[in-house]
Parts: C-alpha cells; structure tokens; sequence
C-alpha cells in the first residue's frame, strides 16, 4: 500500500486540476468510507457489550457486596454471571479489528506528508505544507461534534470526553502542515456521520422494543 498510495494521490490531483488539497480529501474520505462496514460492526459490537454491562450491572453489585471480604469467590461467580450473559472482558476480535485499520491511516498519513512539501494552496489555505488556524478550529468542531455524539458515551460523561478527544487533538494538530489536517478533517468528518448513523439506529431500536 506504501507504493499504492502515492500515485493514487498524483492521479487524483491530476483529476482535479491539479488540486492536491482536493486530492487529500477524496483519497481520505473514500478510505474511510470503505473501512465504514468493519468500523460499524465494531461500534455494534462495543455498544452490545456496554449494554450487557448494564444489565448485569445489579448482579454484580449485589456480588460485590456479599463477597467483598472473599475476592477469589467473588471473581470467580463474576465468571459465572459474563458467561450467562454472554459479556466478553475484553472482546478480541474488536481489539483486532481495530489494529487492522492502524497501518492503512499510517500509509495514508505518511503518503499525503510526503505529497505536501512541494505546498500550493487550497480554498483560504495559501500552503498545504503550512499550518493553518482556520483549519485547525475546524478540525476541533468536527472532533468535538464526533465525541458528543458518540452513541458508547454517557451523558455524565460527555463533557469529560469531549474534552479530552478536543484537547489531545489541538495538541497534535496546532503546528501540523494544513495538507495533513484535510486528512485530520475528513476522517473527523466521516466519525461525526458514523456516529449520528449509530445513535439513530440505536435509538430505533429502542423505540421498537
């Protein structure tokens, strides 16, 4: 893919003109949107075990109490009660699933990093190859929309979230080149669709049960 990348960039600004910046947008969002089916079935499954979780909730807090002084028991019957529900710990396959995704977005940021240094400019940015302030804040609303929307969190715990995702990403993003917050800002864009797609099938559901 490392050798795929590249070209495909070459091409698709050949496509628009010339436009590496409309290159990097397309390239981004149709890579996130091929990965759409695998991001959804993990998404569906996190959001399954949080709502087993819930359910088992009762139990365990009554376990907890009647076998705080006798923690081999307790974490034993804690078994008892994921295997009757089908709760996995730690879901593998979600872990795995993940993982795989990790080096298409490496190849793509290492491909668009070294398609930028030539620069050229795009809408209001002057350089791609130069960090852009306009660029930045709307890559914090898009990762702040994403984050509170997310279907897994709570509302308790929104804010704490939002916070963080919009923190640790102005600290990445402040000083980065604007060609690679396109990429930053297409694939915020697709999670904010990802999750309002989630949240409405979610709250369907809930409807029809």
């Amino acid at each position: 893919m490392s050798n795929i990348l590249p070209p495909l960039l070459v091409h698709l600004a050949q496509c628009f003109g010339g436009s590496l910046g409309w290159a990097i947008v397309t390239l981004s969002l149709c890579i996130r949107v091929a990965l759409l089916p695998l991001t959804f079935r993990l998404s569906r499954r996190m959001i399954k075990n949080q709502q087993i979780m819930r359910t088992m909730q009762p139990e365990l807090e009554e376990l907890k109490k009647r076998l705080e002084k006798k923690p081999e028991l307790m974490f034993s019957e804690m078994q008892k009660i994921y295997k009757k529900h089908g709760y996995t710990p730690f879901d593998l396959p979600a872990l795995l699933g993940s993982f795989v995704q990790l080096p298409i977005f490496a190849f793509l940021y290492r491909a668009i990093r070294e398609a930028i240094s030539s620069g050229g400019p795009f809408l209001w940015i002057r350089s791609i190859a130069s960090p852009d302030t306009a660029s930045v804040f709307i890559i914090l609303a898009l990762t702040g929309s994403a984050a509170y929307v997310m279907p897994s969190a709570s509302e308790s715990a929104k804010s704490t979230i939002v916070f963080i995702q919009v923190a640790m990403t102005c600290f990445i993003v402040w000083k980065l080149a604007a060609g690679l917050g396109l990429y930053w800002a297409a694939s915020s864009f697709i999670s904010l669709g990802q999750n309002l797609w989630i949240r409405s099938r979610m709250s369907r559901n809930e409807a029809i049960a």
